[in-house]
């Protein structure tokens, strides 16, 4: 791997014809000897010979261990001169004479080829720089100067190749696309152009990986090392893509299982359009400079072989990496014969599972079963079971056993991803199961305890004489909990109420009875929490504007001052215990009294400010009674004491130690105008916890106060992906393309938020801005007269109207 670029064969033992074992003993001692290269050992074959004396008994056998070193070294771009091996194998110099005279006569490679040097032209194309070479051919950077010089990956390979014919049939995100393809004559000579796309082959990030143990590995050091890559790469471009992102946060196994499925996306397809890879392996996978995984090098593609037919011309492969029907073939072209197995999609899968297993281990799968899922667990005591049957199945060694198909792989990596149950194969462990179940849905475990309780109270309680009711109490119950856990509180406490009141007459059945209570205070407190959370959120959004319609302000503090009233109910358990309730909740109590508290002060009219920050403390110390004392009580305190126009506060601030606290401290430096420390809090935030909404919007709030308008945009970015029904989102990013003059994205913006619902005064009145810019005067005279229609006293459309009729 030279450059960031993918050599035309790199590490790895790929040759026309595969060496051939003659035993078990044999292949695995070719295997060992792949990986040992593969890992940079470069062992001689004297050493595995003398590892393994028996082989040195049979003079065909040894000869393969050394015909496995000629290859090795003719991969790595080495001259092998028959002299030398003569001179270290005296014993077995008649045979390996006729091993190179057959060697020669196969070689289809290279050597027979004469590749132009660095800095030539060949035919429109200009040589820049040797990226790699190997047993079929050499790849360079090149320019194209007729299509402004755009960077192109040139691989020249034997026209007698047909690679080519392969990729051309192929168009996948994941696929390395073939651009175009020249033939030179003259020169025996093919060019296959790909676009130049940075990044580095995986193989060269496991090689750089390895000083760290995989348990250490994360993928924010796979991000770097890309960087590192492109830095040392020629030009490329930058990119800034989701794929980044996701790996700078993903831990190495996320990050591994990411990359399988998108590789097993680009297996599926390429089976679908009738192709079977047969060469997968880590420096046959590109990871771009956008962080997307690319399968490169389908020199050894071919269409399914079906067993019984008559042997392929040829038929490669890696050793270490080829499933054992595609080692029997091999052998069967070598010898003449028809090919015994079907050679189709599941080799690839198996090869597939070959490269997973060595991303997670960071060695080759034994070939013993039980001690491959050994050293799996050994290496990386934290890969779960699921995840290790996963890999083992695709490393079946019978291909009925493995996957389907790849887009079946595909699958189950990404429901390994979701925290989901697998499709593929047993979910074996009940506490893995558990545990995922627990990570989809955090707060569930009492819930199904719960329920199956009350399942088995309904299994008794139906042998009683009152059977029916008892069991339209207990669906009841069981149909509140669904609702429950579908957020539909309303239909829960109906559900409830009709349950307990017809079960309640009937004596006993007190453990269903008590369940029903508790479920209906559950449910209550539900719609409180719902309810609250909803009003929060209006209060966060109202918050962070400058300024905001003055009868919103007056329904949200009637909505708090009742909502207040059920604080303790809110803050109860289903046992009635105060002070119990689940920490969620208790984060949304403090974060709305400190917000209800801020708006009575923001509220009060000049006269009463004084008893308006008194009732705004007094709120505060009921929250600091309920639930304990809290930074972002501290900072209301603080701020209520100096607004309506909050300045920055002489004392020290408190240290922030969760990411929650972060965002609180970063939102009181943002209303104090300290953009630049606030969005370093809010940055902090988003290192503990990166998929939270709220630090991230104000971070793009900051960064536009700050008039960082490309910053502010990708912030805009990532909080429409988080929250993509929210049209305050919508709103925020169309003002950050307005400020970098992206006219069209910002009144496309614009209207995506006034159709998810946001104030149309200020949504119509930025968009006839946007199209007075334009010169479009009609077209901004229609959204003024929208925002007249609604407001007639509205300063800025007012003046922006007389403008207007001036210039006409």
């Amino acid at each position: 791997m030279q450059d960031g670029v993918p050599p035309a064969e790199p590490e790895g033992s790929t040759t026309v014809l595969q060496p051939v074992s003659a035993s078990m003993a044999e292949s695995a001692v070719l295997r060992s000897m792949a990986a040992d290269w593969h890992d940079g050992g470069c062992q001689p074959a004297e050493i595995w010979l003398s590892r393994h004396p028996e082989l040195s008994t049979h003079s065909e056998t040894a000869v393969r261990v050394v015909y496995e070193e000629i290859c090795l070294r003719e991969e790595r771009g080495e001259q092998v001169p028959s002299a030398e091996i003569y001179r270290r194998f005296p014993q077995w110099k008649a045979d390996l004479e006729m091993l190179f005279d057959c060697h020669r006569m196969i070689d289809s490679g290279e050597s027979r080829l004469s590749f132009p040097e660095v800095g030539t032209r060949l035919g429109e194309l200009q040589l820049l720089r040797k990226l790699g070479r190997g047993a079929v051919g050499q790849v360079f950077l090149a320019t194209q100067p007729s299509l402004s010089d755009r960077l192109l990956v040139v691989k020249l390979t034997s026209r007698s190749g047909g690679e080519h014919l392969s990729l051309a049939r192929l168009q996948h995100t994941h696929i390395a696309p073939l651009y175009l393809v020249q033939d030179f004559p003259e020169e025996n000579l093919r060019a296959l152009c790909m676009p130049y796309l940075g990044g580095a082959s995986w193989a060269s990030l496991l090689h750089a990986l390895r000083a760290a143990h995989p348990e250490r590995r994360s993928g924010r050091q796979i991000v770097g090392l890309l960087a590192a890559a492109q830095r040392e790469a020629p030009p490329a471009p930058s990119y800034t893509s989701p794929a980044l992102r996701f790996l700078y946060r993903a831990n190495y196994q996320q990050a591994v299982c990411w990359i399988g499925s998108c590789l097993a996306d680009a297996l599926q397809y390429a089976h679908q359009c009738g192709l079977v890879h047969l060469d997968i392996k880590p420096s046959n996978v590109l990871l771009a400079g956008d962080g997307q995984p690319m399968l490169l090098d389908f020199h050894l593609a071919r269409e399914v072989v079906v067993a019984g037919a008559a042997p392929p011309d040829q038929l490669g492969g890696t050793q270490g990496y080829m499933s054992p029907e595609q080692e029997l073939a091999a052998e069967a072209v070598r010898n003449g014969r028809t090919v015994p197995m079907s050679l189709g999609g599941r080799s690839d899968i198996y090869s597939l599972g070959v490269l997973l297993y060595e991303s997670l281990s960071g060695h080759l799968p034994p070939a013993d079963v039980r001690a491959s899922r050994r050293a799996l667990r050994a290496s990386l005591s934290g890969a779960s079971r699921g995840l290790e049957d996963l890999v083992h199945k695709c490393l079946a060694p019978s291909p009925e056993d493995r996957y389907r198909d790849a887009g079946q792989l595909a699958a189950d990596l990404r429901r390994h991803l979701a925290d989901l149950p697998l499709q593929g194969v047993p979910n074996r462990s009940p506490l893995e199961r558990v545990s995922k179940w627990r990570r989809r849905k955090p707060h569930a475990f009492v819930l199904l305890m719960t329920i199956s309780a009350a399942l088995a109270a309904g299994l008794f309680l139906g042998l009683m004489f009152l059977r029916g009711r008892v069991e339209q109490a207990s669906a009841g119950l069981d149909q509140a909990r669904q609702d429950f856990e579908s957020h539909d509180y309303e239909s829960a406490i109906n559900g409830l109420e009709n349950s307990t009141q017809a079960i309640g007459w009937v004596p006993g059945h007190y453990d269903l009875k008590r369940a029903l209570a508790n479920q209906l205070a559950r449910s209550k407190r539900g719609r409180l929490a719902e309810a609250m959370h909803v009003l929060v959120q209006q209060l966060r959004f109202l918050d962070s504007l400058e300024s905001a319609p003055p009868a919103r302000m007056h329904d949200l503090a009637a909505g708090c001052a009742r909502l207040w009233q059920a604080r303790s109910k809110l803050m109860m358990s289903a046992s009635g215990t105060e002070g119990t309730g689940d920490s969620v909740v208790a984060t949304e109590l403090l974060d709305f009294a400190a917000l209800w508290a801020e708006l009575t002060v923001r509220l009060a009219p000049e006269g009463r400010l004084s008893s308006a920050r008194r009732e705004a403390i007094a709120i505060l110390d009921q929250a600091e009674a309920l639930i304990g004392s809290s930074l972002v009580l501290e900072l209301a305190r603080r701020e209520c004491t100096t607004l309506p126009a909050p300045v920055a506060s002489s004392r020290a601030l408190p240290p922030a130690h969760t990411a929650w606290e972060h965002h609180v401290l970063g939102r009181h430096l943002f209303r104090n105008g300290d953009y630049e420390q606030a969005q370093t809090e809010f940055a902090r935030a988003i290192e503990r916890e990166p998929g939270t909404f709220w630090p991230n919007f104000y971070a793009m709030l900051c960064a536009y106060r700050r008039e960082r308008f490309d910053e502010a945009l990708n912030e805009g970015f990532v909080c429409v992906a988080l929250a993509p029904g929210r049209p305050e989102c919508f709103y925020n990013r169309a003002l950050c393309h307005q400020a970098l003059g992206h006219l069209q994205k910002a009144l496309d913006d614009f209207q995506t938020a006034l159709a998810l619902g946001i104030d149309p005064v200020a949504a119509h009145f930025q968009m006839a801005v946007i199209q007075h810019a334009r010169h479009d005067r009609a077209a901004a005279l229609v959204h003024l007269r929208e925002v007249l229609a609604r407001d007639a006293n509205y300063a800025p459309a007012l003046a922006l109207k007389d403008a207007i009729d001036a210039q006409l």
